[in-house]
């Protein structure tokens, strides 16, 4: 798959309308669509012509990792000023002139014009119309793509024009917005229509790097998740639609109809799962159900998201985390789950690849590492590592499973049942009864409380792929936990500096050696060692040659600013378009509309609402 998105370009150049504005449409098309349509093979190629608009900066550096800060648990760097970047996305404070804004609005519209134009087509085939396995399969497959760039679409502009057919000449090119939940609701039926007759990722050439049945199961139960959850409005109320229920039941069901058709077996080691996106390793039938094929020189994985790795004349090439972990979700992870080592990397590679401690507001998704790829990538190489993105696994379908069960019927056997598959791979065996049966037991006493187990779960679960943000806005509790993540660093902090409360015990100062082969061995990983060891160098250089190296870590200006005794940087900045402390008001996570796509919609799109104000 990645090589044939690639060699299929420049024969896709030739079978799809080319869109350089908003649903404006330009065809050089040398071919007819009878043509392109009447087999497979070049239906495939119009197909792949979708698939490789994934490959474009605004999806790889853009919509699928950066555009998900900031959430409780992912965040990125905000600077002292709105700057008219990345970072103001992330502070929630973007205005139209983003440059951001347009390059991944006019991507998506130009990736859903072209999965009209392949459903279009196909259907109108006669193969298509004689049940032909194939051509249904690449129906899905362009239902599967548009519905995942309309997901996207409505989590961060929410009302936005629906077009669901190609765009041709003569058509109004601007459309007016269109009610999200009429969009996520025709989404919905389609994937629901085409399901049953769609293939299994065994049974596709590609595997996980096609669309396939499995996934669009767990899109149907994802997208109705979505409509039966908390969206914001024009008005700043935050609110769900009065037959969530329905939708709920919907996804219910779907997650069950995975499970009973076709179950998937979690990948037994959690780090297996991120270990084998690092090396190009695609198993089917295990956790990942689909991920975006990066061809080798594309895709931005463990570049701008993942381990840092500093620039050298090593031969693995640079990159860096331009979304971090927050200290709070951190030492949110009971201490004997394994996702958390797995999650949370709080080393990186200088220029010789030596480790070297982070700070406490640098902590790195430790999913994604360009230093596990099969072959270097080249003492150069930066962006375009080729490590795919999965863009949902099965423990997701599993929790979802959990979740809409509780909201349905409480918190009953299945609700518990599914929660405990998930925990149980988090947690050695030894440890089950406690962490796994005794837990969930304990948060089973109510919807409320197995809801909040919910939250916390896909929060560890999850770390690091940017689904997140996504979470909190359809559960409505996005400034809540905002406003929680924003006290609990402040006081942690505080409670450094003042040797009193309930984070005093956590580590000041991480004390660490250097082995051999350039690694580190953490005396303390979490908490104040029992007794300070002797540090090398110190009180003068050349004392305690074999002593250990310290790390300021959480006695931080960036969490408290003991000068002015306010919240240090670092919580001050990173969600400060919110400024609720007590969490009560909405979250503005809506998006304008580019200027430009403003202008030029003659008058039919406009950014009202919203309390832009611009």
């Amino acid at each position: 798959m990645k090589r044939y998105i690639i060699s299929s370009l420049t024969a896709v150049s030739l079978l799809t309308t080319s869109c350089e504005k908003f649903l404006e449409s330009e065809s050089p098309s040398v071919f007819t669509d009878t043509y392109i349509y009447s087999n497979s093979n070049d239906a495939a190629k119009a197909v792949y012509g979708v698939y490789a608009l994934f490959n474009q900066d605004a999806f790889t550096s853009r919509v699928s990792n950066n555009f998900a800060g900031n959430s409780d648990i992912e965040v990125g760097g905000v600077s002292a000023n709105p700057d008219n970047s990345r970072r103001d996305i992330w502070s929630f404070e973007t205005t139209p002139s983003n440059q951001d804004l347009l390059t991944v609005w006019n991507n998506a519209f130009k990736a859903i014009n072209r999965a009209n134009e392949c459903i279009e087509g196909i259907e109108s085939s006669d193969l298509y119309k004689s049940s032909d396995r194939t051509m249904t399969q690449l129906r899905g497959e362009a239902a599967g793509l548009r519905a995942i760039w309309y997901w996207y679409l409505i989590n961060h502009w929410g009302d936005v024009p629906l077009k669901t057919t190609p765009t041709k000449a003569g058509d109004e090119f601007y459309l007016p917005r269109t009610d999200r939940n009429e969009i996520l609701t025709f989404l919905i039926d389609d994937l629901k229509a085409i399901e049953p007759k769609m293939m299994w990722a065994e049974e596709l050439d590609y595997g996980i790097e096609r669309i396939n049945r499995e996934f669009v199961i767990g899109m149907i139960a994802r997208l109705s998740m979505m409509r039966g959850g908390y969206a914001l409005y024009p008005d700043m109320s935050q609110k769900r639609a009065e037959d969530w229920e329905d939708y709920y039941r919907t996804a219910n069901e779907y997650c069950k109809k995975l499970v009973s058709l076709k179950p998937h077996v979690l990948t037994p080691n959690y780090a297996q799962v991120f270990l084998n996106v690092n090396k190009y390793i695609k198993p089917k039938n295990e956790d990942v159900l689909y991920e975006v094929a990066f061809h080798p020189g594309f895709g931005d994985v463990a570049w701008n998201m993942g381990v840092r790795v500093d620039a050298g004349s090593h031969p693995y090439g640079s990159g860096s985390n331009y979304l971090s972990l927050t200290p709070s979700y951190y030492y949110s992870f009971d201490d004997k789950d394994k996702r958390r080592d797995v999650t949370c990397s709080i080393v990186f590679w200088d220029k010789d690849l030596l480790q070297q401690p982070v700070a406490i507001t640098a902590i790195a998704p430790n999913k994604w590492n360009r230093l596990l790829v099969p072959t270097p990538l080249g003492a150069a190489s930066a962006k375009g590592t080729g490590i795919n993105w999965p863009l949902m696994r099965y423990a997701d379908v599993l929790l979802m499973l959990a979740e809409s069960e509780n909201a349905l019927n409480g918190p009953n056997a299945t609700a518990q049942q599914y929660l405990k598959e998930v925990r149980k791979r988090a947690f050695d065996p030894a440890d089950h009864g406690e962490k796994v049966d005794a837990y969930v037991a304990s948060v089973s006493g109510s919807r409320e409380t197995f809801f909040e187990a919910i939250v916390n779960e896909r929060g560890w679960e999850f770390g690091g792929e940017a689904l997140r943000k996504y979470d909190l806005i359809r559960w409505g509790n996005y400034g809540k936990k905002l406003a929680e993540t924003r006290r609990t660093l402040l006081q942690m902090g505080m409670d450094q500096y003042t040797g009193t409360g309930q984070y005093a015990n956590l580590a000041d100062d991480l004390y660490y050696k250097r082995n051999e082969d350039g690694s580190i061995t953490f005396l303390n990983r979490l908490y104040d060692p029992a007794v300070i060891p002797p540090v090398k160098d110190s009180p003068n250089k050349g004392d305690n040659p074999n002593g250990y190296l310290r790390a300021g870590w959480l006695k931080s200006t960036q969490l408290y600013n003991s000068q002015t005794s306010s919240a240090g940087d670092f919580v001050a900045r990173t969600w400060r378009g919110y400024a609720d402390n007590t969490g009560q008001t909405p979250v503005r996570y809506i998006l304008p509309v580019h200027a430009t796509i403003v202008t030029s919609s003659m008058g039919v799109l406009n950014n009202d609402g919203y309390g832009f104000g611009f």
